[in-house]
């Protein structure tokens, strides 16, 4: 065994990241011949905790920091460094300032340890852009023409250095020299507006990089440091999708939110010699900069067919769909067989035997059809669910998953290991049809990579075949036990449960009936009615059918009849039968809800500044992808103000003193068989702009919530509260029939534990860091993810 020290989190505002890379690394590399000795988190003063692994599926830093003085251990300079040399090797997943920059491994070098990645020196050059320019140069290596802005410069200085430097060119990007990400870079049509960035960007970086807007498209490629140098994987061209003009760039949102604005082709659709000088800018710029064991490297393609490097990575992202995954399993590798590559090059390196893994034995367990996708507004989440299910069960060993992605079109594809690990439905049919067409090109690149790395069979234990496309009687025949990860429509509103059981097959989650009154919201509503007297309330609440014409005196009267029924002049609307925040809005006037209408009648794919009296100009809201028949408004319920705020670099749930209400927003889940569900510990969710939204619910990194909500004097939520929710939670998933496992989104009073219920879900989210994990994880005794997932299909096999 190889004993590992996990480090992750610090100050940099890529700590989220990091978590989602810490967490992916933890589920996948642990195990074989590797254990995971010590897992050790930076706050955002660079302080050093031990931490359990439980904290690992944390949504956000934010949960983290608050959690710290409970679950995490802080550590003295002696008792991080005993802790580090207690390992064979330290693997530093951290992003951006002192994950990158040179810092931690400046520290590791003077506790002398032995790490995976680049040395100190060379990560302080590779991490600065500018000064990584300055060495590409010296090497005869292409990079983006750049000017520096540094602190001593006047802004006046700094625009006359940024037009000698472009004369005659107006757009520009403006990024910190130090940063990642894409976060604070920005893109300036004119230079008036380049000025305004700068004097902005000034006030939060001492050294500001500036360059042309570059036209072509943008590559990345992993290079691995083999037995022989540097090899470069295939690299990855990006695509963007939606945009609004062609200055939006590739954003974090484009980067870690599943969903269709970016696509990645891996083969890149060029030539082999285009593919070759990518691969061989990408290697020059390891050799150049001293990069050791992995780095991810970022350039753009030239109409000419050059090559400039733009960012160097020295610690690729290794969250669950990231660069290094895609490209390692086009030869073959899964996760944890890329990650162990990147162990051994550092154990080569500082002289560590490193272990050989058994030849890789064919999955036992019974077989299991991992179903996600479809055509909802919900089906880039499902992609995220459906591919995070499939790759946890992949080590279970009663359970052998195989992912298969439902087309819009109603057709299933069984994916191939690669193709799974993309943002959206849209993405992954494109891939699995470019498979097809590019798989001889992908075959020979892989085979003179796999050659060079010198890769045994054993380490590339996952299949490359290509992706089959099947009709849904023919997905039906071949399996006797699916996983349903759709959400939304079919999937989730009983039509799918019905063909299920019509052709004998088992699944997890609710039976039709259960599946069809828990997808309409107004029915819940009309049930949940029913169970007042004990203390389980619903939302005041009317269903609308949706006009075709926007008449202004119609709006009128009918926003009349909306408040009078909701009994407020606030009110929140949604599509009767869709969840996941896809077109929740809250109204506050009439001109709110015909704006709605018009969008609605619109076909809008996406609601921003639009606008509305209450919702933030800055929040994004993603619409239904077809015209909803019908509409649900019901009552804005006030909730305390809470929120976490950083005190002296700890985290602090904070109660705000403007809003006292006793109210506060929870989720909870619910597992069992049917008529005997039980609920989890609640989660509090805190919403950023009053409604939660589609990144605070599902992208790792962004959404806080507190499992359990904690007890006062930390909160002030009572402890018998929160059983008596308990309680409620289940008995409301036991009369509407759920089973199998679901989750059930409510307000809690903090102190008396009654519930207003807002809706059901039968088919509840199973993200990376879904609070379905949180919850699990924070009963007596805690289970694992994988375990919570063996137990949902354990019910349905049993059922």
């Amino acid at each position: 065994m190889v004993d590992v020290a996990l480090l992750l989190g610090g100050p940099s505002e890529e700590r989220g990241i990091s978590l989602n890379s810490a967490r992916s690394v933890a589920d996948h590399l642990e195990g074989g011949v590797v254990d995971l000795k010590e897992i050790i988190f930076f706050d955002r003063q660079a302080r050093p905790y031990a931490i359990p692994r439980g904290l690992l599926y944390c949504n956000t830093p934010s949960d983290f920091d608050f959690k710290l003085a409970h679950e995490g251990r802080p550590l003295t300079d002696d008792e991080l460094v005993a802790r580090l040399r207690n390992a064979d090797l330290v693997f530093p997943v951290m992003h951006g300032a002192f994950g990158e920059d040179g810092q931690v491994q400046a520290l590791l070098e003077r506790a002398g340890v032995p790490y995976v990645g680049t040395g100190a020196e060379a990560c302080a050059t590779a991490f600065d852009k500018y000064r990584a320019k300055q060495a590409l140069d010296a090497q005869g290596i292409g990079a983006v023409p750049s000017v520096l802005v540094d602190a001593e410069m006047s802004d006046i200085e700094a625009e006359r250095v940024v037009a000698e430097a472009f004369p005659g060119v107006d757009k520009l990007v403006l990024k910190p020299a130090k940063g990642g990400s894409s976060i604070d870079v920005f893109v300036a049509r004119d230079r008036d507006a380049a000025a305004d960035i700068l004097r902005a960007l000034r006030k939060r970086h001492d050294r500001i990089v500036i360059q042309p807007r570059m036209t072509g498209v943008e590559v990345t490629t992993i290079v691995l440091d083999g037995p022989d140098g540097p090899v470069a994987l295939i690299p990855v061209e990006i695509e963007l999708h939606n945009r609004a003009n062609d200055d939006e760039i590739f954003d974090y949102r484009r980067k870690y939110l599943a969903s269709n604005d970016s696509h990645y082709h891996c083969p890149p659709p060029r030539d082999d010699a285009t593919i070759a000088a990518i691969q061989g800018t990408a290697e020059a710029v390891f050799s150049a900069l001293g990069l050791r064991d992995f780095a991810r490297i970022d350039a753009w393609l030239q109409p000419d067919g050059s090559v400039l490097v733009s960012d160097v990575n020295p610690i690729s992202g290794m969250e669950q769909n990231s660069f290094l995954f895609i490209q390692a399993a086009q030869l073959g590798m899964a996760h944890a067989d890329v990650l162990r590559e990147v162990l051994k090059a550092a154990a080569r390196r500082v002289g560590l035997a490193f272990p050989e893994i058994a030849d890789a034995a064919a999955q036992g367990g019974q077989p299991v059809a991992v179903l996600f996708g479809g055509a909802t507004a919900e089906r880039q989440v499902s992609v995220l669910s459906g591919t995070n299910v499939w790759l946890k069960l992949a080590r279970s060993e009663q359970y052998a998953p195989v992912p298969y992605l439902l087309a819009p079109d109603g057709s299933v594809w069984q994916v191939a290991y690669s193709t799974a690990l993309r943002h959206s439905v849209e993405e992954i049919v494109y891939a699995c049809r470019d498979g097809l067409r590019l798989e001889e090109r992908r075959s020979r690149l892989a085979e003179r990579i796999i050659e060079r790395l010198r890769l045994p069979e054993r380490a590339r234990s996952v299949s490359v075949a290509p992706p089959v496309q099947l009709s849904m009687e023919e997905f039906l025949e071949r399996h006797d036990l699916v996983f349903i990860a759709l959400h939304g429509g079919a999937g989730e509103n009983g039509t799918l449960q019905e063909l299920l059981d019509r052709h004998g097959i088992r699944y997890n989650g609710s039976g039709p009936e259960a599946s069809r009154l828990c997808a309409d919201k107004y029915e819940t509503g009309k049930v949940i009615a029913t169970l007042e007297s004990e203390g389980i309330h619903t939302a005041r609440r009317i269903r609308v059918d949706v006009p075709e014409v926007v008449d202004a005196a119609a709006v009128e009267t009918l926003w009349h009849d909306i408040i009078t029924e909701c009994t407020d002049t606030r009110v929140v609307v949604k599509p009767l039968d869709d969840g996941c925040s896809a077109g929740i809005v809250p109204l506050g006037n009439a001109a709110d809800l015909g704006r709605y209408f018009e969008l609605i009648n619109a076909g809008a794919r996406r609601i921003k500044d639009a606008g509305f009296s209450l919702l933030s100009p800055d929040q994004l809201v993603e619409m239904p992808t077809s015209r909803p028949q019908h509409l649900l408004f019901e009552d804005y319920i006030d909730t305390d103000d809470v929120r976490v705020e950083d005190h002296s670099g700890a985290a602090e749930l904070v109660w705000g003193r403007d809003r006292d209400t006793g109210w506060i927003e929870v989720t909870v889940g619910v597992i069992g068989p049917k008529g005997a569900m039980v609920a989890m510990n609640p989660s509090i969710t805190v919403a950023s702009a009053g409604i939660l939204s589609l990144e605070e619910k599902f992208m790792g990194g962004t959404g806080i919530n507190i499992t359990p909500p904690p007890a006062p004097p930390l909160g002030r939520v009572e402890p018998g509260a929160v059983e008596a929710v308990r309680a409620r939670i289940a008995r409301t998933a036991n009369v509407l029939g759920m089973e199998g496992y679901g989750r059930i989104d409510a307000f809690m009073h903090n102190k008396t534990g009654e519930i207003i219920v807002i809706e059901a879900n039968s088919l509840p989210g199973l993200t990376p860091a879904t609070v379905f994990y949180h919850q699990g994880l924070a009963e007596e005794p805690p289970v694992p993810p994988r375990q919570i997932l063996e137990r949902i299909l354990d019910l349905a096999t049993h059922s």
